[in-house]
């Protein structure tokens, strides 16, 4: 019951924490007019199949379309592609798609419950909706002013307090669950893309083994 991705990730894989030096000030800029303007979308905890409710304790932030940036989206890029080669046993002909690109704004009592980035379960553990096109998440952090808003990644015993900045990019299954602690004072803002592992020789994204949509995973 696992995806592709998650197949070729080498057992010792781990977080990557780094400093980003290109300026993030237009992206916050961005956000912050489009705040202004009320132009995102409110994260609703729903499963991924559109009817099954996950957890409704919190999980509101509110979800912003980057404007394009091509010089920042290619850092990151290059960043999650020599973590690519160090953290998965891929073949040559494989490579990485841009499956999901957002910015994201948390404001005071906001934080999202633990999960992990390529499916979504309901509270028996069965997996509602597994998505094989997400293999490397990768996350920006923009701003500093807020208390509150840690990541935490409870299977690495890790608690980061992020930064504007701080370039943080892990895998997006199972194996690496991970918390927002809720926002104490301020917004956290942040610039998120998910890559997709992109199999060259099959020209597809593969999932290893076939995989139920009932199918409980470990947590």
């Amino acid at each position: 019951m696992i995806t592709y991705a998650e197949f070729i990730q080498k057992p010792d894989a781990a977080i990557f924490q780094g400093a980003c030096t290109l300026p993030v000030d237009s992206c916050v800029s961005h956000i912050e007019s489009q705040l202004i303007a009320n132009e995102y979308r409110v994260h609703e905890v729903y499963g991924r199949d559109g009817n099954s409710i996950i957890d409704t304790r919190y999980r509101d932030s509110k979800a912003i379309v980057p404007r394009h940036d091509e010089e920042l989206a290619f850092h990151i890029y290059e960043s999650v592609y020599q973590y690519f080669l160090a953290n998965f046993s891929a073949h040559p002909s494989d490579s990485l798609v841009l499956a999901q690109t957002e910015f994201f704004a948390y404001s005071p009592g906001v934080g999202l419950k633990m999960h992990s980035d390529d499916h979504a379960r309901g509270v028996d553990g069965s997996v509602l909706k597994l998505d094989v096109q997400r293999g490397i998440t990768a996350i920006l952090y923009l701003n500093s002013e807020f208390d509150g808003g840690e990541i935490h990644f409870p299977k690495q015993g890790l608690e980061l307090r992020p930064s504007a900045g701080t370039l943080v990019i892990f895998p997006s299954n199972r194996n690496f669950p991970h918390e927002v602690k809720p926002i104490v004072r301020g917004q956290r803002y942040s610039y998120q893309r998910i890559y997709g592992i992109l199999n060259g020789r099959a020209g597809s994204f593969l999932a290893e083994n076939k995989i139920s949509e009932t199918a409980t995973i470990e947590s």
